[in-house]
């Protein structure tokens, strides 16, 4: 029997409300949604039913012909839309609605407790702050969708096309090029991600089985004040075939809590494709923190396609992660029918730019692939991780590695800027594997410092490892402009009987590819402070059997008092 004080109706749950003969206008306060103290208590205002189309979640029918209006304007939990918690049902219907409402009254989402599982729904909506507390999701990895991912969270105004002017586009064309920090005609768009593309111009093609079709020429930056520019710029351009801005929020919006348990099966629709399953990030300045995800009890990972990465971070500014328990998907199975055809990700993504990772953990052995896989990453940076992989597959620019522990999938990274490694130690015989299907270059400084490498394995060990194809990958290739190794530590503990050789820098044996392209060499090399232990065999620095070929930054000189070369080589205090 529904009870009334200070012109407000009180009932017990939305059943009760339904058969009210309510007049439009009345206000109604519910103890529950489907029973009283189940959390979805919930103010509604009584309306015509030509006021609102009713959909059974904040647009309730009633039995006279009217609506009950949800009115929440704090913030919702899922239990107002009717969220019922029960492995049977998909409430991933409720939660999308609850989002959707949300996004409209621009209230955030505070769900602190409850079990919810997501079956069939995808691209919920985000775009309010999200407080997740200990609710968790199950994922019913059967309906994982190819192109359409749980979440997303959604830039508050769309990329649009920059209008480039014949003068505009021929400033930007002699403007954006190596070195470039301000650009005063772009000004105007202070606040805003720029990019700008060569289509035409095709770099990073891939080396091996791969296609041959490339990357576009590309650079994507971040605009402040008085057109000063975030992110080096690596490239120069002939031409654009389009630019585009993207204006970012001048608000940070926190995801915060949560946990995600995955049935670990292949989707009923499996295709020859990745798959997504998780949070798809479009919007800057965003913080994801206090996450854990894991299998379902019992449940093992035996998904036949491979996984774009719970978290996507796509054409961002400015991301955090942090504390956060990720996963890395099974690839290397012991049956050999059931190994994925392609790398599966934990994270992923592409053109991020001022992305931070901080105190996550993502561990496992050898069957799993990595947990990172990106690429076009700029000014990337690792904090207090343990990781079993850190991956740019093309084009990193600017990557710092700081206080973390990586395990047997390693570093596997290309690019350039500044790579600074430092505190970290890594679990297997290379520390750094410059990735050979994208050229294994680095074209900037290296420096690694404080770090440990402990070989796993008793074959060929080597601190900078890089071994592109002789092949034409359509921009230059070589081992870095300055290499720094200094207070490095290589610890045979888990590989005491090891012979092999350890190398500071394994290189390939040619300095000039067979298309005629001359490898860059370092113009400087410092091996400082390097030990060995847990074998009395010591290290060695660089075999160079074919020298006459490379390109250097600079040349050599001698003016009849001073000598200037090419190329030093410093070593000092290391234990060959």
């Amino acid at each position: 029997m529904p009870t009334t004080g200070n012109n407000l109706l009180y009932v017990l749950n939305i059943p009760t409300l339904k058969t009210l003969d309510a007049h439009e206008g009345q206000w109604t306060q519910t103890a529950g949604f489907h029973t009283p103290g189940d959390g979805g208590a919930s103010l509604y205002k009584i309306a015509a039913s030509s006021d609102a189309e009713p959909n059974g979640a904040d647009i309730i029918a009633l039995d006279n012909g009217g609506v009950a209006i949800l009115t929440e304007n704090t913030a919702i939990n899922y239990r107002q839309f009717g969220a019922v918690g029960e492995a049977d049902h998909d409430d991933g219907v409720q939660i999308k609605r609850a989002h959707e409402y949300a996004n409209d009254k621009q209230v955030p989402i505070i769900n602190l407790s409850g079990e919810y599982w997501i079956k069939h729904v995808n691209v919920i909506p985000i775009t309010t702050n999200v407080k997740w507390g200990k609710t968790t999701f199950h994922i019913d990895e059967r309906y994982n969708s190819r192109k359409s991912p749980r979440f997303v969270v959604h830039n508050d105004r769309p990329t649009e096309p920059l209008d480039l002017t014949d003068n505009l586009k021929a400033s930007l064309l002699d403007q954006i090029k190596p070195g470039v920090q301000i650009i005063p005609e772009l000004a105007p768009y202070a606040g805003c991600l720029i990019t700008v593309v060569d289509e035409d111009d095709r770099i990073g093609i891939r080396a091996g089985n791969y296609s041959k079709a490339g990357w576009a020429r590309e650079e994507f930056f971040y605009v402040e004040e008085e057109g000063r520019i975030i992110g080096d710029i690596a490239w120069s351009f002939s031409n654009f075939t389009s630019a585009t801005v993207t204006p970012c929020n001048d608000t940070y919006l926190t995801i915060e809590g949560g946990g995600f348990y995955f049935s670990g099966e292949t989707p009923e629709d499996a295709e020859h494709s990745y798959y997504q399953h998780g949070i798809l990030i479009q919007r800057s300045r965003t913080i994801v923190r206090e996450q854990w995800m894991g299998l379902e009890r019992g449940r093992s990972d035996d998904a036949m396609v491979p996984r774009s990465g719970f978290y996507v971070l796509r054409g961002v500014y400015d991301v955090t992660l942090e504390n956060i328990r990720a996963m890395p998907w099974e690839k290397n199975r012991v049956d050999k029918d059931r190994e994925l055809w392609a790398g599966t990700y934990g994270i992923g993504g592409a053109r991020m730019l001022n992305c931070q990772f901080r105190n996550l953990t993502a561990e496992a052995g050898w069957v799993s692939w990595g947990v990172f896989g990106t690429n076009l990453n700029k000014n990337f940076r690792v904090e207090n991780c343990r990781l079993n992989r850190i991956d740019v597959h093309f084009h990193c620019w600017n990557l710092t590695i700081s206080n973390c522990e990586i395990g047997f999938k390693g570093i596997s990274v290309t690019g350039g800027g500044e790579l600074v490694i430092e505190n970290t130690t890594r679990h297997g015989n290379q520390l750094v594997n410059f990735r050979r299907d994208y050229a294994a270059k680095w074209e900037g400084s290296i420096r690694l410092s404080g770090c440990t490498l402990r070989p796993t394995g008793e074959g060929k060990v080597a601190v900078l490892s890089y071994h592109p194809d002789n092949f034409d990958y359509q921009y230059p290739i070589g081992f870095g402009r300055h290499v720094t190794i200094e207070d490095l530590n290589i610890d045979y503990g888990a590989a005491p009987e090891s012979e092999s050789p350890c190398w500071l820098m394994d290189i390939v044996p040619f300095s000039k590819t067979d298309h005629g392209d001359r490898l860059f060499f370092p113009h400087r090399i410092v091996f400082r402070g390097i030990t060995v232990e847990g074998r009395t065999k010591g290290v060695r620095l660089i075999n160079i059997p074919d020298p006459y070929h490379y390109e250097l930054s600079d040349d050599a000189s001698y003016d009849d008092a001073l000598f200037r070369p090419n190329c030093s080589l410093l070593c000092e205090d290391v234990q060959l």
